[in-house]
């Protein structure tokens, strides 16, 4: 029997390849295959199923690439109906895999669909527990994701209470825990850095393991959860329903675009996004442009500030453009326009290239007269901050712009000068001109020492 965990940083995914005896299963792929054709071709392996714990929100599944190429079954839980074809097992089914087995177990809460898999080894031992969004690390997957409205956040905590504490701390407490996401998702709401565990350790360090009574888990739970991203749900819908394929994506996006094209583009209104590095932005950009670069959570931050439907145009460095087109596509952006990959100076058009003023975090007491400006989670903010400081996180930024003064100076920080820059991409957008980027965010700050903190 051959286990190996797939982690994908930038959406803090893991997905699973589970091999016996030259056959496979492969447990909630992304949408670009490319990575589990390699492993299957060196290990020579014959793809059995593909299995999904249930319809995922934050990311679009391969499970329709992978089915279409290696003609096999895409498996589901209960309550799964889905638009094309699909096998829905049910609570105690199992699928064999060479000379091991994985049985369903359904456990809603997290969606109405969602089931956890049990692999046995080929003794007929409880080996390991492939969770999805059910249990995670040191947290749960939050209960209001459900693509029916109709079921209250309510109603699915009380069926993740019954299907965590009657279902899944029944067994064997030697197993390990492969859970669908790690630190970084916004399916949960504090998980642990690890991405895998024991039974028996989140017995004893998870919080939502430890109650006695259903209202309790219920009651912490629900409180305080945050609001979530509009495009969770557009997300979802593409992994019940379908989506365009890899090929098809390419065809349309993998265009090289002219600096006039651009200019168009501009004027249209049409969205740009720059994937380059933060100071390769501050130097200059084009005018109207968001600067999301792809060195992080880059297609998890453009979910949240954009919508999927949208159509992009991608400023990046030569070489990044398939990556930029292969990411965007993973959360769920099918209307890529084109990309442009030269260096940002357009000859004759300097009315559309601008800067981004920065100042490292050890000169932040020279900006005395700028209001400070933190976008970093509330929770970060209120664990440590400047004082006076005022605390708009990212991904609410589009919806709190009209509490910025035009006349006003606005020096912004987050942790590392990633998010700030981004948020100073958005704030110029919106004709908030006196913009100071802190490029290296908390990080610096904290080291001068003539800046009082809360």
């Amino acid at each position: 029997m051959y286990i190996k965990q797939i982690y994908t940083d930038c959406l803090s995914q893991a997905s699973y390849y589970i091999e016996s005896k030259n056959e496979s299963v492969i447990i909630d792929p992304i949408r670009d295959i490319d990575y589990y054709d390699h492993l299957l071709n060196k290990r020579n392996s014959k793809l059995k199923y593909v299995l999904e714990t249930h319809f995922h929100a934050d990311f679009i599944s391969g499970h329709i690439e992978l089915s279409n190429k290696y003609s096999c079954p895409i498996v589901f839980g209960p309550n799964a109906n889905t638009d094309f074809k699909s096998l829905c097992l049910n609570d105690g089914d199992t699928v064999n895999v060479g000379d091991v087995y994985i049985k369903v177990i359904h456990t809603p809460g997290h969606t109405l669909e969602s089931v956890c898999y049990l692999l046995f080894d080929k003794n007929g031992n409880q080996h390991s527990l492939y969770t999805g969004d059910t249990l995670f690390i040191g947290d749960i997957g939050r209960p209001d994701l459900a693509i029916d409205n109709k079921i209250s956040i309510y109603d699915l905590s009380s069926m993740l209470y019954d299907s965590l504490y009657g279902k899944i701390l029944k067994l064997d407490e030697k197993i390990i825990i492969y859970p669908a996401h790690g630190p970084g998702t916004q399916c949960g709401k504090s998980l642990s850095k690890e991405i895998f565990s024991t039974l028996k350790k989140q017995k004893e360090t998870n919080y939502a393991l430890k109650f006695n009574n259903k209202d309790d888990f219920i009651e912490s739970i629900t409180n305080n959860i945050p609001k979530a991203p509009e495009y969770f749900k557009d997300s979802a819908l593409l992994n019940k329903n379908g989506y365009k394929k890899q090929k098809e994506l390419f065809k349309k996006s993998s265009k090289s675009l002219k600096a006039n094209e651009i200019i168009d583009f501009v004027e249209q209104k049409i969205n740009i996004v720059d994937t380059r590095e933060t100071t390769d932005f501050s130097r200059g950009h084009i005018i109207n442009s968001i600067n999301i670069p792809l060195c992080g959570r880059f297609a998890i931050t453009a979910a949240n500030l954009f919508k999927l439907k949208d159509s992009l145009v991608i400023i990046c460095d030569e070489g990044k453009e398939d990556e930029s087109i292969v990411r965007l596509s993973r959360v769920g952006f099918e209307n890529v326009m084109g990309y442009y990959n030269k260096n940002v100076k357009i000859p004759d058009f300097d009315r559309y290239l601008r800067k981004l003023p920065s100042k490292k975090g050890s000169k932040i007491h020279e900006v005395y007269d700028y209001d400070i400006i933190d976008v970093r989670m509330s929770s970060e903010h209120d664990n440590n901050s400047v004082k006076n400081s005022i605390n708009v996180p990212l991904y609410e930024l589009n919806d709190s712009i009209h509490i910025f003064d035009k006349n006003k100076k606005y020096a912004l920080h987050c942790r590392s000068g990633y998010r700030s820059s981004v948020a100073s991409s958005i704030l110029l957008k919106n004709n908030i001109n006196n913009v100071l980027n802190i490029s290296d965010g908390m990080i610096g700050i904290e080291k001068n020492k003539k800046v009082i903190f809360n």
